[in-house]
Order: structure tokens, then sequence, then C-alpha cells
């Protein structure tokens, strides 16, 4: 993030500064944690909810916290809004460390106003006490000086001050629900924080009611348990809240069994497309064998009569068609990993490596490669299928090397789980490439400059995956290549 975008908040008035900012709604925050680098959980899409832009982070640890606080502080400096933090716990200071290690440029934010702290005695307990009427004009009076000079409000508050002598709970959960209409149609969004490891659970589940957006356990959904304000304060309130709950359960049942048909009608049809593959991969080759036998035979029984031009061109063709045929043959390859589910056992992987070097021979010879190995452990899966991710990872090592290739292989146990690299000083891969060289027939290089089908990477990825394990690569141009992948050490 850059630091002077992320201080550049004050508008200048209505004349001056940030004049095309997107209005503050729910889908600004949603977006703001989407995009981060801390935030890594899934972030459920608005789609056609009536979203009030209110939400309450849970969170058990600091870490946890600021990976959503600081998002969405960042997102608020670099809109031109107006951002407003009450502090509690933690500290302020740990806090501007947080938004500094996230690249916000506090000191140019909270200099020009655009960022500030405010504390208990100034806004939640001014009076002494809590009192929602005083609270919400505290942020009536802030939204309304923002509107004056900034894009928008955004607002962030530490809530476990609630469990203070001073605050009735019922006051505060009125204000919550109050603060819906608050901030209703208005350029304005807020989180409330709350810590599960210090509010009680009886408080925490009047928190979930007056909140119509919850971040909880790095995820950010919209709260199907949410009572909206019209109904939090009606006399009627049980029996409205006994429909509402009636009615999720119904609108959740309709969707669990529409999804589960959806998931039966997609797993019929990727089983055709599976035998289908398979079909007609293994039918093709013999339609491109006989191309290729009847090209040579022709260019023998006529060999008087063609010239060095007709040769060439049945050379081409010929070529064409072998390179044809080891294409479907990896296509066939690639459609039998899961045509047939192999009952998983015991692998010894040294024995893997050693069958899959043995069938390598000639290449390795005729290279002067050097593969070294590490012990490696016994894991559970198809020793065939190790086999091919073993002797594509270890060919293509080989392959892209300009002088003699070094291959090292390597094993680390982890838990449950075994981390394989496979490591070469070879030409490497530019790092814009890196997320493209598992996808099938993605090659980066001409077949003039190196032989291949671009089956190879995705063959290996879909054995790992159905292994129930992960592949990814670690590359330089010019410093070689490590690609690493995980096998369950034991059974499921």
């Amino acid at each position: 993030m850059d630091k002077q975008a992320a201080s550049h908040s004050h508008r200048g008035g209505r004349d001056g500064g940030v004049e095309d900012a997107e209005p503050v709604r729910m889908e600004s925050g949603l977006e703001a944690l989407r995009s981060s680098p801390e935030f890594r959980g899934p972030v459920e899409p608005l789609e056609d909810l009536d979203a009030n832009q209110h939400i309450a982070l849970f969170y058990e640890s600091r870490e946890e916290q600021f990976a959503a606080m600081v998002p969405f502080v960042r997102q608020g400096l670099s809109r031109g809004e107006r951002v407003m933090y009450v502090i509690y716990e933690p500290t302020e200071a740990d806090v501007l460390e947080a938004m500094r290690d996230g690249g916000i440029d506090v000191d140019a934010a909270l200099s020009s106003g655009a960022l500030s702290f405010h504390t208990l005695e100034e806004t939640y307990l001014r009076t002494g006490t809590f009192d929602p009427d005083d609270m919400l004009s505290v942020y009536r009076d802030a939204l309304e000086k923002a509107k004056a000079d900034y894009s928008g409000f955004r607002v962030t508050a530490d809530t476990n001050w609630i469990l203070d002598e001073r605050t009735e709970i019922p006051d505060f959960m009125e204000y919550e629900s109050r603060v819906n209409r608050l901030f209703e149609g208005e350029d304005c969004i807020a989180i409330c924080q709350y810590d599960l490891g210090t509010i009680p659970a009886e408080i925490l589940r009047d928190v979930v009611r007056t909140h119509p957006h919850l971040i909880y356990d790095g995820t950010l959904c919209h709260n199907f348990y949410y009572t909206p304000p019209e109904e939090y304060f009606e006399p009627d309130e049980p029996a409205r809240e006994v429909e509402r709950m009636l009615g999720t359960l119904v609108d959740r049942t309709k969707a669990k069994v529409t999804l589960a048909e959806t998931i039966e009608e997609l797993e019929e049809s990727n089983e055709r497309l599976k035998r289908f593959a398979y079909v007609a991969s293994h039918d093709l080759q013999e339609p491109l064998r006989m191309i290729s036998s009847y090209l040579r035979l022709l260019e023998r029984r006529r060999a008087d009569e063609l010239d060095r031009e007709a040769r060439e061109y049945i050379d081409f063709a010929v070529d064409g068609a072998d390179r044809m045929r080891e294409m479907v043959e990896g296509l066939l390859s690639y459609s039998r990993i899961d045509m047939h589910d192999p009952a998983f056992e015991p692998v010894d992987c040294n024995a893997v490596l050693e069958d899959a070097l043995n069938d390598l021979r000639i290449r390795v010879e005729e290279s002067d490669a050097v593969v070294s190995a590490g012990e490696l452990p016994t894991v559970v899966g198809d020793a065939n299928q190790l086999e091919q991710v073993f002797s594509n990872l270890i060919s293509n090592a080989i392959k892209y090397s300009d002088e003699p290739p070094r291959v090292d292989v390597t094993a680390e146990r982890r838990g449950d789980r075994c981390v394989f690299s496979v490591a070469d000083e070879g030409i490497g891969i530019d790092s814009e490439y890196l997320d493209q060289i598992f996808e099938i027939f993605n090659r980066l290089h001409s077949n003039e400059e190196y032989r291949g089908t671009g089956i190879g990477l995705t063959l290996c990825r879909k054995i790992v995956n159905h292994h129930g394990g992960d592949i990814w690569v670690d590359s330089e141009p010019g410093e070689g290549t490590t690609f690493y992948f995980t096998l369950p050490t034991e059974r499921a």
C-alpha cells in the first residue's frame, strides 16, 4: 500500500481533494477485507441482501483483531474518508504500530485530522454513565461534520468497556440496534470489536442479534440472526423472532437441498466428462499411430520419387502426429487418475524414486545429470501415480537446465504430512508465470526450444490433489526452481 495514498484523506472542503470517491456502503467494507493481505478468510458476497453498514468483529487474539481492523481503516483513509477510532483495549500505541505495519502513514493521517482517537470519557461515558441517546448524538455530530469535509465517515470502537459497572447492558444493546437506523442510507460504515475471551456469551448473543454483519474466525458473513431495529423494540418482538427463526430454518433447509441437488448433478456431469475424456483419448491413439505409420511407409516405398522438400513435409507431418499422440497419452493418463479409485496403501518413497530414476536412466546419462536424494519417508497413496510425480518433476529439472543438471530431492515430516521438494539449478521461471505452469497445455516455451506436451505439471497437480495434498513452486530466473508437494503419512 502506498503510504501517501493511505494518508490522503482530507477533501479540503466540498470543492477540493478527493472528488470522485464512491459512496461508503457495505460493499466498501467487504472489498477492504477481500483484497487485504492481512485478512485471509472468505468474505460472503452481498448478492441481493439489503445491507446496513454495521459490522461486529469477534476476535480471540490481537492478530485476529488487527487483521480486520487495519485494512478497514487503511481503505477508509485511502478513499478520503474521516476515520474515528474509540480506544480502550489495546492501547493507542499498539493500534498505531499495527497500522504502521499495515502501510498506513498514521502521522500524516493524524496531523490532517483524517484519523482521530477518542477515549471513553469523550464518547460512550462522557456523561459519567452510558446513555444511548447521548452516544448516538456523538456519532450523529461526527457524521455531520465528516460530510462537510470528507468523502465519508468510518468508525471502529473497542467494546470491552461495556462490562464496566457504569453500563447497563440492555441500554447498550438498545444503542447498538439504534445505530443501524442512524447509519441507514448514510456514507458511513462501522466495525464494533468484541473480545470473545472477555465478554460473556449471554452478552455476545445479543450482540449477534443487533449487527447485520459479523466477522468471526477469519470469515465475514451476513447475519441470519440479525433483528432489525423496528422489530427489536416492538412489544410483539418474541413472536416476530420465532417467525424469523423458523423462516431462517426453512430457508437454510431449502438452500441445502438445492445445493445437494446441484452437487449431485455436477458429480454426474463430471463423471460423464471423465469417461468421455478417457474413451476419446484412448480411441484417438490408433488413428494417430496409423498416420505416422503410413507416412513412414510412403517415405520408404517411394523414396526414389521424393525430393528433399517432400521428405521435409513428411517429417513435419510425422512429428505433428507424434506430438499429438504424446498429448493424447498425457490426457489418457490424466483421465485415469480418478477413473478408478485405488485403495491407498503405505508406499516407500525411496523405492518409488528409484523406479522413476530407472525409467529416466538414459536421459540422466545423456545429460550428465546428478540426482541426489535424502532418506524419503513412507506415505499413504498409490505407488504408480506417485512415480509419475517424481518422474515428471525430475524430467523437467533435467530438461530446463543449460549446464549439466543437478537435482536434489528431499522430504521433511510435518505432523501427519510430509513436504517433498525437488530442486534444480536450471533456467528458472519468471514470477508472473508461476500461477500458469500447472494449467493444462500451458507451455512457457516453444516446442523448438524445449519439447513437451504441457500436461506433465498438470498431471502432477492432479495426482497430488487426488492424494489430498498440495503442490506449489518457488523459482527465480537463472537461479533454479524448487517444486514442493505434500502427501499424507498416515491414513485419513
